[in-house]
């Protein structure tokens, strides 16, 4: 985490950080834009840090690797192929996160050398030392590099420490710029100012938090029960009921995070806006809903291992049984997304801090986004790493 965060405040060669700050603390204040834009980065983009982009370009590869994962049929066998396969695609994971890096540092050396990184007329005068091709190959360079850093650093808390690398790295920085952002309303708008907005980031980022773990717990346990000539093969006893769980993606925050990532770029009239995004927020749900499971393929295993729902002949009558519960399930969850999307924003109005700032509705989704990745990936190994410690400690209480 020191090194990560070393990264993230160390300047790369060429740049003159005093300046580099200077302007940036005049600039950024007040633009939710590169408010947000700092929040991901964790405060290393608009200062050129060592690792500009943070975690970022990481969890951008990731996805990226697995779209092409389910597009190559021979990138998908590689998945069973044990660890052989996970080798070539750790492989393909680096060279993937070194291309993103290159096309992202490029872009910054770019920017930073036609003085187009921050605004206004003298942002480009003095912040570096090198100008022209030096200058942008230092930056291209440096950032490619601590993108694979961060990739192996990620990779290295995976395996010795707790929780996912990746969702921990993401955390550390999102927190290390969001008390900043907080801060400056202090100091625009006093003690009282400040306080009522804080209480609502909190009451924002608490209810948001909630809504998406309740979706995540959410579900409907649809009652199932046993042919008796399957009882032999599956469990002992008579024909007792058991319970098909339907649980949809839950995916929480990511349609929500995308949808006002998607429109922070805009800068729409208040109500157009929280229209907009619970609308892009919702269909993203349904998207990611419709990419679940399949119901008939859920009928066919049930029909296959001679298990029937009370009340509803197999075949097509269960199919549509599952399909109808499934529907309100989805409609639940598509609600309740866009929901989550315009919650942080509606509580910011309500204060009258929508503008002004350079945190905003979209700041806090992934703030809370982010805490719940990797506080839930934490628990989960302390879960694992309990179960383990007793098990291990049962097996030696019964040796002789």
């Amino acid at each position: 985490m020191v090194l990560f965060r070393l990264g993230q405040s160390l300047p790369q060669p060429g740049v003159d950080p005093a300046v580099l700050r200077r302007v940036a603390d005049r600039t950024l204040p007040g633009d939710q834009l590169r408010g947000l834009v700092d929040l991901v980065t964790g405060g290393g983009l608009y200062r050129l840090a060592l690792l500009p982009f943070g975690a970022l370009v990481v969890f951008l590869a990731r996805p990226l690797l697995r779209g092409l994962t389910r597009v190559s049929p021979r990138l998908a066998a590689l998945r069973a192929e044990g660890e052989a396969g996970r080798a070539v695609l750790r492989r393909l994971e680096s060279r993937t996160t070194l291309v993103l890096g290159l096309l992202g540092g490029l872009a910054l050396g770019l920017a930073a050398d036609t003085g187009r990184l921050l605004p206004g007329p003298a942002a480009g005068d003095g912040m570096l030392r090198w100008h022209g091709l030096p200058a942008v190959a230092a930056i291209t360079g440096c950032t490619a590099l601590g993108a694979l850093a961060v990739l192996a650093l990620a990779r290295w808390m995976t395996r010795y420490g707790l929780g996912h690398g990746l969702a921990v790295l993401l955390l550390a920085q999102v927190l290390a710029v969001l008390p900043g952002q907080l801060w400056d309303v202090e100091r625009e708008s006093g003690p009282a100012g400040y306080a009522l907005v804080l209480a609502a980031a909190l009451v924002a980022l608490a209810a948001t938090t909630a809504l998406v773990i309740a979706g995540r717990r959410g579900g409907r346990h649809v009652p199932v029960q046993y042919a008796r000539r399957m009882i032999g093969v599956r469990r002992s006893g008579g024909g007792e009921p058991t319970y098909l769980p339907l649980v949809l993606s839950h995916r929480g925050f990511v349609p929500a995070v995308a949808a006002a990532l998607l429109l922070a770029p805009c800068a729409p009239p208040r109500l157009p806006y929280l229209v907009l995004l619970f609308v892009i927020a919702a269909l993203g749900a349904a998207v990611a809903v419709r990419a679940g499971g399949s119901v008939p393929g859920q009928a066919r295993v049930m029909e296959r291992e001679g298990a029937f729902v009370p009340g509803i002949r197999p075949g097509r009558p269960t199919v549509e049984y599952l399909a109808y519960v499934r529907g309100r399930l989805a409609v639940a969850e598509v609600l309740g997304t866009g929901l989550v999307a315009v919650l942080p924003t509606l509580a910011l109005v309500a204060v009258g801090a929508a503008d002004g700032y350079r945190f905003g509705g979209a700041s806090l989704l992934v703030a809370a986004g982010t805490a719940l990745g990797a506080v839930g990936s934490v628990l989960g190994d302390v879960q694992e790493a309990t179960a383990t410690r007793r098990y291990a400690e049962y097996v030696s209480d019964r040796r002789p």
